[in-house]
């Protein structure tokens, strides 16, 4: 990819060895015109799909708290979409926003207990131990 970066401004990429992508992301935002069709193609149509179903129901974003089966790069890049729109539709910080938002890995629900042991892409997105312990409590119920 660095050796085709020099003579474009304008770069679509996947399938770069996915656990990559945010990582070139990243690195290019600032000199390129990036996107990632796995991480924002998919986030945006979501989004999309989820503002306009809510034009017809009622309520806002924030009003739902969302659970992830998956946090790979689709599924985290769609998780801080909703994070950043939330967070713009209410004022609140963007942290704040992420705590409506619930990833579960091939490892279980992802918890700031687990932070450490993370790849980088989930690490932005985590919920609290509190978070989970309610979680598992509504589940059991």
């Amino acid at each position: 990819m660095n050796s085709c970066v020099g003579a474009v401004k304008n770069l679509q990429f996947e399938d770069f060895a996915n656990h990559n992508a945010f990582e070139l992301l990243a690195k290019y935002r600032t000199s390129h015109l990036v996107f990632n069709d796995d991480i924002q193609g998919t986030a945006s149509v979501l989004l999309a799909g989820l503002v306009a179903s809510l034009k017809l129901l009622g309520g806002s974003l924030a009003d739902h708290t969302f659970l992830f089966l998956g946090a790979r790069e689709a599924g985290t890049g769609i998780a801080e979409l909703i994070a950043l729109e939330i967070s713009t539709k209410t004022s609140i910080p963007v942290e704040e926003a992420r705590k409506k938002i619930w990833l579960v890995d091939s490892k279980g629900l992802i918890v700031s207990s687990r932070k450490g042991s993370l790849q980088h892409l989930k690490n932005k997105v985590f919920v609290s131990v509190i978070a989970a312990t309610v979680f598992f409590q509504v589940v059991i119920v």
